[in-house]
């Protein structure tokens, strides 16, 4: 059996974070998404909450204390810091074996790995403003704004550190709108090609 690393991108409201949780339970192997924060704050000693407000950003002017750094100044943006810290870890997991991995550029990080398998979950637009005026009870222009602003953050971040385009065929082994099949259907479908390939056992 196989190793299987599996990355996904996915655009904000389009549940890529839920098809990514369903998909690893069905596999049985851990799952990687918030928890990257905690653990980039365990290894570098800065504050979880600040590391939270720069994540999937580009470039940011403040600088952060480091442990371990002369005077404690790290002297790197938050977002600079935090790139290196989570591709680092990112590095880590993936020698410690299968997982899931939601954004976080993991995809590139993992680039030269021959067990990744990467994805980019899509989904219509209406789809994703019903989803997010739903989920964090909004109406419809707030949830339509803060997909505009979320996917910009994520597009500019991905394409500071990569040099590819977001979501973009070229940048993916495999693009799926969470849509046609639901949450659970989409972790199936991916599920059953991950199999197939033979990275777990059927």
């Amino acid at each position: 059996m196989e190793k299987g690393i599996v990355t996904l991108g996915r655009q904000y409201g389009s549940g890529g974070r839920a098809v990514g949780a369903a998909l690893a339970e069905r596999l049985g192997i851990p799952f990687y998404d918030r928890e990257l924060i905690q653990l980039a704050a365990e290894k570098s000693g800065v504050d979880p909450g600040i590391l939270a407000v720069h994540n999937e950003k580009a470039v940011q002017a403040t600088l952060v204390k480091m442990k371990g750094s002369p005077g404690g100044l790290g002297g790197k943006p938050v977002g600079e810091l935090l790139y290196q810290l989570q591709s680092q870890i990112i590095l880590e997991l993936a020698e410690k074996g299968s997982c899931v991995i939601i954004g976080r550029c993991a995809d590139y990080v993992l680039r030269d790995r021959k067990e990744l398998f990467s994805v980019f979950i899509t989904a219509p637009a209406e789809r994703r403003i019903e989803r997010i005026m739903e989920r964090n009870r909004m109406g419809r222009e707030d949830a339509a704004r803060a997909i505009e602003k979320v996917d910009r953050q994520r597009s500019d971040y991905y394409r500071h550190y990569t040099g590819k385009e977001w979501g973009s065929q070229e940048s993916y082994g495999l693009l799926v709108d969470s849509s046609e099949r639901g949450i659970e259907g989409t972790a199936a479908y991916l599920e059953e090609i991950l199999r197939g390939q033979g990275r777990f056992p059927a």
